[in-house]
């Protein structure tokens, strides 16, 4: 039973590892990334079907393991702004490269619901890895998107400046 001094209950951030390099506070855009890991690997668990049968409690505790492994050297730079899309998007990928990797739905199924450690850290490493491949493809889409907004200001400089000039013209 836990005590109302546990880690668990306590309002306060976790203190900064012995190396002190890393800040006891999240800022937003690491929140939001360990919001979508564990909302992808709840979806993850619940589409493979080990939800139904194992107890509240055991499937906390797993997927606490599992989200935890993810985040291990996930980070986030900018605005990071996930949906429900994303989430069934990139668990839909984890999945078919899981089910690849065990056999099949089926099989994927039992290896999870072993909850070896060997296995926690394959899967963990998949959702890091198209974890990582949706956060560079967001980044992308922002860097394209503030070119095209600079490209759309420059226009927009030269077709005032074009204006004056023809107002120049013939006034």
């Amino acid at each position: 039973m836990e005590t109302m001094n546990s880690p668990m209950n306590s309002t306060e951030p976790a203190a900064a590892s012995a190396s002190g390099c890393e800040s006891p506070i999240e800022t937003d855009s690491q929140k939001q990334l360990r919001q979508f890991v564990t909302m992808l690997t709840l979806r993850l668990l619940h589409k493979c079907n080990t939800l139904q049968s194992r107890t509240k409690e055991q499937w906390v505790a797993h997927m606490k393991t599992l989200v935890s492994q993810t985040m291990e050297g996930l980070t986030v730079t900018g605005n990071f702004c996930p949906d429900g899309k994303d989430i069934n998007k990139v668990c839909k990928a984890v999945q078919k490269d899981l089910q690849k990797r065990y056999g099949s739905k089926g099989l994927l199924q039992t290896v999870i619901l072993l909850e070896d450690a060997a296995v926690d850290a394959d899967i963990a490493q998949c959702l890091q890895t198209h974890t990582r491949a949706f956060i560079a493809e967001q980044a992308k889409k922002r860097s394209s998107r503030s070119r095209w907004n600079v490209f759309e200001a420059c226009l927009g400089v030269v077709a005032v400046i074009a204006y004056l000039v023809l107002f120049a013209l013939f006034a």
